[in-house]
């Protein structure tokens, strides 16, 4: 990773800026949250199963029962959102030299970015010979299809 970073550094490639829930997820890895997931699930059942049958039933217990699945459920999100994440799906690398990124599909078309090789563009439709994207500082514009490349990460 500290390698492909540098690269982007030396060919200026801009990046698409990550959502709040990217940056966090990012700290942990899909082993993790299976386990995380399975183990704070299991508790909460066994937490739950005590629960009923205790005499006293107290407020705590409840409450530990409660933030069980709360964790399994946000772990279970994490994982779903690390295997499936619409980013990944839809990125592209721009491969060719300063890319004008357009308003419209036509090369007289006002231009709104230019892109160095190496850019990160989310891929949003296609039509034609054109790709409509999402571009780093959050526009949006037409690329030529010819000068992206699908990538899955």
């Amino acid at each position: 990773m500290t390698n492909l970073q540098l690269i982007r550094d030396q060919a200026r490639a801009s990046q698409l800026s990550q959502g709040w829930q990217e940056r966090y997820i990012i700290f942990g890895n899909a082993t993790a949250y299976a386990w995380t997931a399975a183990a704070a699930f299991w508790f909460g059942v066994f937490a739950l199963v005590a629960f009923f049958f205790s005499r006293r039933r107290s407020g705590r217990a409840f409450a530990i029962v409660i933030t069980s699945f709360v964790i399994s459920g946000l772990a279970v999100y994490a994982l779903y959102t690390m295997e499936n994440e619409s980013r990944g799906r839809d990125l592209a690398i721009v491969t060719a030299q300063n890319i004008q990124a357009r308003l419209a599909t036509a090369d007289n078309a006002n231009s709104i970015l230019t892109l160095p090789a190496g850019s990160e563009v989310q891929l949003l439709s296609t039509r034609g010979d054109w790709a409509y994207a999402a571009l780093p500082n959050n526009l949006r514009g037409w690329i030529p299809t010819n000068s992206v490349e699908r990538v899955r990460l």
